[in-house]
């Protein structure tokens, strides 16, 4: 094929998969003017200065207990030296009380202003790169010669095989897209940060994830879908004839990656941004609380257990495609060792699509905000492609099913996983 067909072939991907989950990167956010609000944490900040130095003065008087300290520190600061009235005591308990949770609260608070149009735009080309170097990752490596002599039994077993593999193009945009959208709007970062919007946090986590992972799949290709009991070892792929293209997508998937991350670390608190040593504990613990409340609140609620029931399956999607040997590592992309180890990583952005969905759908927002339109239409998007692909093998192929030595091996798990994956089709009405 010539270098202008496989461009064809990369956009008329993206289109299709695009419109399979009516989606569309929302060019409207970039026109918003750029909100600059003053950060509102200067008071905060200087609340624990304040006491500390009145507090000093207090412990040096004689005649001051150390029961009225709290006292004392209240009035000094409300009232600049009031009077001392036992009368007020309740008043002044409480006013303390509320400032001393004000203290508390700034430690967990992440000042400054992102600048929304830039990122929001930094999203959107990245989104489109990430989808163009899968896209590329698939039609060079389900084809036929890949190795040499490989050939498909038929041109439909390689066409619905990459069908299937884009099925994961509706996740990558939509998520993009939400992250797009969310930014745009932030007037601070205390806005995106994990206690105010915990959702965009677990997102970028997530997409710097696959990113990192993509980018390691296309350097050790040649290792990751090596052929066992070929001499000399041959591999599905290997990207040392065309190192432009490695170069290419290693360098998509990394910047995906790396702007996730960056804004992630931008969205901390700044008390924990500034010790790098405290984020791997912090994401541990995000994870965990997570993993806890994978259960839905309302089981007598259909949307809730609905999303429920896909993130679990999308995390067993990723853990059986990571850590299986062949045939189980197949499931659910049906590419043997071709791309059956890069697929898990976009199981593990749909489980977290899925379960922000959940928490949506809990909340009571799923239908009233826009970024949850967008992940739900990449879901169910993801289902659409992913089922008419695996139609077209059972219908249309004629070389099923004994062409499909590595899914004759776990038919059970094969089944299992299209009726799971029908449930994304499900309405989100209730």
């Amino acid at each position: 094929m010539t270098a202008i067909m496989r461009l064809l072939f990369v956009l008329v991907a993206m289109a299709g998969t695009a419109a399979a989950a009516n989606i569309s990167i929302p060019l409207s956010m970039f026109r918003k003017p750029l909100f600059t609000p003053l950060a509102v944490g200067v008071r905060q900040a200087s609340i624990y200065s304040h006491y500390r130095s009145t507090s000093t003065r207090s412990s040096s008087s004689s005649d001051t207990s150390s029961s009225d300290i709290s006292s004392v520190i209240t009035d000094d600061f409300l009232i600049r030296g009031g009077a001392k009235s036992t009368s007020r005591s309740t008043s002044r308990n409480k006013s303390y009380r509320s400032s001393s949770k004000s203290v508390l609260e700034a430690s967990s608070y992440c000042s400054g202003t992102p600048c929304s149009k830039f990122l929001s735009r930094a999203y959107a080309a990245t989104g489109l790169a990430t989808t163009a170097a899968w896209s590329t990752m698939v039609y060079t490596t389900i084809r036929s010669n890949q190795p040499v002599g490989a050939m498909m039994p038929c041109w439909q077993h390689g066409f619905f095989a990459q069908i299937g593999a884009m099925s994961v193009a509706p996740l990558i945009l939509s998520s993009f897209a939400s992250l797009a959208h969310s930014i745009s709007k932030a007037d601070s970062w205390q806005d995106l940060s994990s206690e105010t919007h915990p959702s965009f946090n677990r997102h970028n986590l997530a997409l710097a994830v696959a990113g990192v992972g993509s980018a390691l799949w296309v350097g050790f290709a040649p290792i990751v879908t090596k052929i066992p009991g070929t001499v000399p070892l041959l591999s599905h792929q290997n990207y040392a004839a065309t190192p432009w293209i490695r170069a290419a997508l290693i360098g998509a998937y990394g910047s995906g990656a790396a702007l996730s991350m960056a804004v992630w670390a931008r969205s901390l608190p700044d008390t924990i941004r500034a010790n790098p040593l405290k984020w791997p504990g912090r994401i541990a613990d995000g994870v965990s609380k997570s993993l806890v409340c994978l259960a839905p609140k309302d089981v007598d609620d259909p949307v809730q257990v609905k999303y429920a029931l896909l993130t679990g399956t999308f995390l067993a999607f990723s853990g059986m495609g990571t850590l299986c040997n062949m045939p189980i590592a197949v499931i659910p992309s049906w590419t043997s060792r071709r791309l059956s180890r890069a697929f898990p990583l976009w199981m593990l952005l749909a489980a977290v699509n899925s379960f922000d969905l959940k928490e949506a759908a809990e909340n009571g927002t799923l239908g009233s905000e826009v970024k949850y339109g967008y992940l739900s239409s990449g879901v169910r998007g993801f289902g659409q492609v992913y089922l008419a692909a695996r139609a077209g093998c059972l219908c249309f192929d004629p070389s099923f099913p004994e062409a499909f030595h590595v899914i004759n091996g776990v038919p059970g798990l094969a089944v299992a996983a299209i009726v799971a994956i029908g449930l994304t089709q499900r309405s989100d009405e209730k």
